[in-house]
């Protein structure tokens, strides 16, 4: 399973909390983080990422990058990337996210997955996005 294509547990959650809050209903996605318990104690052992829902009460969407981009182009937020990596997923560097419409620019050092993530939730934060 390739999971370097989804953002990161934090920024997921802050996905799933501003979406809640804001009364938006995620799509379903391919991935999603789970919580991973004790069977004994019930205490997080840790978050495992799986492909689609496991049952698992404590599950948070993972959107694919193409997840992402559909997301944001349905809604005519449109972003544009550029990157100072020397491959598209090479590491280091950083990856920048602009969206025009709204003037903002989003950089990432860790990951073009996790910059995106963060360019949708501040849409989703600020109310430019209404609906996924």
């Amino acid at each position: 399973m390739n999971t370097r294509h989804v953002p990161d547990l934090e920024h997921c959650q802050e996905l799933d909390r501003l979406c809640k809050e804001k009364g938006i209903v995620v799509p379903e996605t391919e991935f999603y983080w789970y919580a991973h318990r004790s069977m004994e104690d019930n205490t997080l052992i840790e978050w495992k990422i799986k492909e689609s829902k496991c049952g698992s009460k404590e599950s948070v969407p993972a959107p694919l990058v193409s997840e992402l981009g559909v997301f944001m182009k349905d809604k005519g937020m449109g972003v544009t990337a550029h990157s100072s990596h020397s491959g598209w997923w090479a590491t280091g560097g950083e990856w920048i996210v602009s969206n025009q419409k709204y003037l903002k620019t989003i950089e990432d050092k860790d990951s073009w997955p996790n910059c995106l993530q963060k360019m949708l939730n501040y849409l989703i934060e600020t109310g430019s996005i209404t609906e996924l």
